[in-house]
């Protein structure tokens, strides 16, 4: 799809003259990509999941991702909640992503989550990712350019991370797991600077 400059400039009013997004939702995207979605408040929780999946706006729209991190952020006393991914092609399955990245996805990303911060105030940002972040070197790779976007320090991953050193994605954890702060500038250079980057 094609993001532009209009309707990043003002993401409310853009939204609220579009015939096809509920009052009261967010939603940049189509039946392709999706780079944004949530319910919009005063005070906004900020999720990263790994790639999007089928939710879209509307309550009898959301899947159980969206539907766990929504309570999550009402829990902790957001009054609104904004889900991302640090891939926006859809796909149920994030194993089945492409071995190499769309580079237009990946810069109409970074210009939705850098809009995204002059429009809303966030408050946490939940690194949701999972361990389906090792499936594609792009993935971890473009989180160093998207922590850079996205200015805030205030990252947070829930509960205890993987085995293999990443956070955990909200279905995978018990109901009263607590956030602990989450270092991402260093998370996001090790994958950028790892011996594992093919450009090295």
């Amino acid at each position: 799809m094609k993001i532009n400059e209009k309707m990043l400039e003002n993401m409310s009013e853009w939204m609220e003259r579009q015939d096809d997004i509920p009052a009261g939702w967010a939603y940049i995207g189509d039946d392709k990509e999706r780079y944004l979605l949530g319910e919009p408040g005063s005070y906004n929780m900020l999720i990263f999941g790994i790639n999007p999946s089928e939710a879209s706006p509307g309550e009898n729209n959301l899947d159980p991702t969206t539907r766990r991190v929504r309570k999550i952020a009402k829990e902790e006393g957001y009054d609104g909640w904004l889900i991302v991914n640090l891939y926006p092609l859809r796909d149920k399955n994030p194993d089945m992503l492409p071995d190499e990245p769309d580079k237009v996805l990946v810069e109409n990303n970074l210009k939705v989550l850098e809009a995204l911060e002059k429009n809303y105030t966030i408050g946490k940002i939940w690194a949701a990712w999972g361990d389906s972040i090792d499936n594609q070197f792009y993935l971890g790779d473009g989180l160093y350019d998207i922590q850079e976007v996205i200015s805030s320090d205030q990252w947070f991953y829930r509960g205890t991370m993987t085995k293999a050193g990443n956070p955990r994605h909200p279905l995978y954890l018990k109901s009263d797991e607590k956030f602990n702060w989450f270092p991402i500038a260093d998370y996001a250079a090790d994958w950028r600077f790892s011996n594992l980057n093919p450009k090295i």
